[in-house]
């Protein structure tokens, strides 16, 4: 479940008194229920439609186990921080590989689809700040990449604010996702969810 707002306009790091991970960021959600927090306005959705795009493509290619960590305004109400729509999502996709492709293989996957692995092109074309994590490399480098993104997202830009960010699995229900959205999509200002 996704909590609400704190005063800061952000999702909060941890809820209650204590931390524990059923109350505490990363918040485990499903694409259903981001779509019917965010789909709040025709810029949301937009951005909302290029996630579920690209987590379609990667799943096409092999990359379907794992998950993404998910922040940036878009999980902010950023409409009332800034007055200002969200221009994408920001996200991390902690992934397996997939099976039995090489090191090599994977090289030449990436290199032949820019629009999945290229910062500026994926941004473009599904609105997605994107950034993929080998969950097969070695422990110790994939404590060190886990530990830098959690830093990173889990503070916001300019003033350094703990907040809160979502983990949204690779096996997700995004087709049940694009049925809530697809007719958001084609009307006015959706008023889906709360924020």
């Amino acid at each position: 479940m996704i909590p609400d707002f704190n005063h800061s306009h952000v999702l909060p790091p941890f809820e209650g008194e204590r931390m524990n991970s059923a109350h505490s960021s990363p918040y485990l959600v499903t694409s259903s229920e981001l779509v019917q927090r965010f789909a709040i306005s025709r810029q949301r959705c937009v951005v909302l439609d290029g996630l579920l795009r690209y987590r379609s493509e990667l799943r096409g290619i092999g990359f379907t186990q794992g998950f993404q960590w998910l922040d940036g305004s878009f999980v902010e109400d950023i409409e009332a921080r800034e007055d200002r729509a969200p221009k994408d999502i920001d996200a991390v996709t902690f992934a397996h590989p997939p099976p039995g492709m090489s090191n090599t293989a994977i090289n030449q996957l990436m290199s032949a689809r820019p629009d999945l692995f290229d910062l500026e092109r994926c941004q473009r074309e599904f609105h997605c700040d994107n950034y993929i994590v080998n969950l097969a490399m070695a422990p110790e480098r994939l404590i060190v990449h886990t530990r830098y993104w959690y830093g990173l997202y889990s503070h916001r830009r300019g003033d350094a604010l703990w907040k809160g960010m979502l983990q949204l699995p690779m096996d997700s229900d995004d087709d049940f996702a694009r049925v809530m959205l697809d007719p958001l999509m084609h009307q006015g200002e959706p008023n889906a969810g709360s924020t």
